[in-house]
């Protein structure tokens, strides 16, 4: 381990950041490389072969509804993106260094182009000629028109399960011709732009055809992306070909295999025989897989600032319950042992064993922008920082100065066949530490459509949620701080005024120094009311991979590594045309 390749950064004066890397050299076998520096790999576009059959593999069935509009979980979101597209897109690929002002400008998808006016009260979306939908009936490869784009804006808005935030900002849409989209906005929103490609915010572009008919939209899926639905068998596989009339140009890729194996021990044996090209193992699986797989590339997930995993809390009996009061809030938190729990799900000893740090991102009411977090373990938000820290004697003398000195009991809410080590391992603290804390929790396990309804999209159930994934694909601050703190926010159970006010207040501000100054000031208020609960700190995770993808420099980043369609598989891998 210690002697694989390790992407360089190069350049001396940090000027040059090695951009001019050969990717061949970060393909070593057994080569050990982080998706954070994709962006220095030279292009191999030029270099490319076209045709093959790409590997893969999905673990979750698709639910009844393919409708873009009512998904609810990121199985059918992700799916969707796979046809559909938005407006604007993210600015990645080789040379975008993050933290640019290149890596933050949006740039044009189906939108040729934007225009901001009125100090942000209104945007101009101009429609990209000659985009066409998938050769699928009904829509049969026509050009997309203004009607898609207003038949696609008006259902979002109508049955849209993400629809909360774009009605709270905006105050009507416009149609002035052709080829012209008009949003005036409520007031100014700081994130609008960047948020225009994001599942829990943004509307995918849909043909009008499947727009008017409901039926049609939940079991067909005819976008405008680079990948076409060919076939769907539940339980089977799902495969996709590619659309050589896609807007950005020819798919070097022919087509997509992924068989449904739900099973992580198949998985794995599946990859150690080349039949997928890749997947992500845990920590623990990651380092065996370097011995039953030698060759193949160990690449470290960068760690998303937007992974904020936290518990929503039940709106149901509060007024009894003892968690009304923070300072139950505050001991719930700090009798779990969430640093412990990351290194060991990470196996942060044995990666450092064989020289491979792993990095654990400690997790609050913020998401980790480092223009506006603040970090409690540097005392960063005063005396409250403590209240983000593992310790059980403070956790007793919280319950006990809340007046309960014979402890509570409280129901905590999981979700079946999702994150159930990191849930388990939650509850096994709470039980470890029962005796010490006086707090008893008695687990509530839920299947996902009734787990979502009542938690993610609500918050109709009485106790507390054990831990959500992470970001829900947020993008930006005000996702969290709209949806888990805002009194108008879908899930918000305790609100506060000067929690709203804050809320507001860092949606109008443009200024990026002086809206991260109120994100900092709320960061602040929240660490003493804890109204949502900061749960699971992040670790870095592992991706395995044969050596057969070209152009990876291309990877999507808030979104996770979405194939590209300027990714090609090199010419000896085994099996290329399926």
């Amino acid at each position: 381990m210690g002697a694989a390749a390790l992407i360089a950064c190069g350049g001396g004066d940090g000027s040059d950041q090695g951009l001019t890397v050969d990717p061949s050299s970060v393909r070593a076998p057994g080569a050990v490389v982080y998706q954070k520096d994709d962006w220095k790999l030279a292009d191999e576009t030029k270099q490319a072969v076209r045709g093959g059959v790409y590997p893969g593999y999905v673990a979750d069935e698709l639910e009844a509804s393919w409708d873009p509009y009512l998904a609810q979980a990121g199985v059918v979101e992700n799916f969707n993106d796979i046809g559909y597209e938005y407006l604007l897109d993210t600015n990645r690929g080789p040379g975008i260094e993050p933290g640019s002002d290149a890596y933050k400008t949006k740039i044009g998808a189906l939108a040729e182009k934007y225009e901001v006016a009125d100090g942000g009260l209104r945007y101009t979306f101009t429609l990209r000629p000659g985009v066409k939908f998938h050769p699928i009936d009904p829509v049969n490869a026509r050009e997309m028109d203004i009607e898609d784009w207003r038949s696609s804006y008006q259902r979002f808005i109508e049955v849209g399960s993400n629809r909360a935030g774009m009605l709270s900002i905006v105050d009507r849409v416009e149609y002035p011709d052709g080829r012209h989209m008009v949003i005036h906005m409520k007031e100014p929103y700081a994130p609008f732009l960047k948020r225009m490609d994001e599942q829990n915010f943004a509307f995918k572009i849909v043909p009008r055809e499947l727009n008017d008919d409901p039926e049609l939209v939940a079991t067909r899926l005819i976008g405008t992306n680079f990948r076409m639905v060919d076939k769907v068998q539940p339980s089977i596989v799902q495969e996709f070909k590619k659309w050589d009339g896609y807007w950005k140009g020819d798919p070097f890729i022919d087509r997509w295999h992924y068989p449904v194996i739900p099973e992580a021990s198949n998985v794995y044996s599946q990859f150690v025989a080349q039949n997928i090209i890749g997947y992500t193992p845990t920590n623990q699986q990651a380092l065996q897989l370097r011995q039953d797989a030698p060759d193949a590339l160990l690449i470290g997930q960068e760690i998303n600032p937007y992974d904020t995993p936290r518990g929503v809390w039940g709106a149901h009996d509060l007024d009894t319950s003892p968690w009304k009061d923070p300072r139950v809030r505050i001991a719930l938190h700090r009798a779990v042992d969430h640093e412990g729990i990351a290194n060991f799900q990470g196996n942060k000893t044995a990666f450092e064993a064989v020289g491979v740090p792993i990095e654990v991102a400690f997790t609050t009411h913020a998401p980790r922008e480092p223009e506006y977090w603040l970090d409690p373990r540097k005392g960063e938000l005063g005396d409250a920082s403590e209240n983000y820290l593992h310790d059980v004697a403070a956790a007793r003398k919280l319950v006990e100065a809340a007046g309960y000195p014979d402890g509570f009991e409280i129901d905590v809410w999981c979700l079946i066949n999702s994150r159930e080590e990191r849930q388990n391992l939650m509850l096994d603290n709470w039980k470890r530490f029962e005796n010490d804390t006086k707090i008893r929790v008695n687990p509530v396990w839920k299947v996902r459509a009734e787990y979502y309804e009542n938690l993610v999209y609500s918050n109709t159930f009485k106790g507390v949620q054990c831990t959500s994934g992470g970001s829900g694909g947020a993008t930006d601050v005000d996702y969290v701080m709209f949806n888990n703190y805002y009194s108008e926010g879908r899930a918000s159970t305790f609100p506060d005024p000067k929690i709203d006010e804050m809320v507001e207040a860092q949606r109008r501000e443009l200024d990026p120094l002086k809206r991260a100054a109120i994100v900092k000031d709320w960061q602040k208020l929240v660490a003493t009311l804890f109204p949502i609960q900061p749960t699971a700190h992040m670790f870095g995770t592992w991706d395995v991979e044969w050596a057969w993808l070209h152009n990876g420099n291309h990877r999507r980043g808030e979104r996770g590594a979405l194939p590209s369609h300027v990714w090609w598989l090199d010419k000896s891998m085994p099996r290329r045309d399926g």
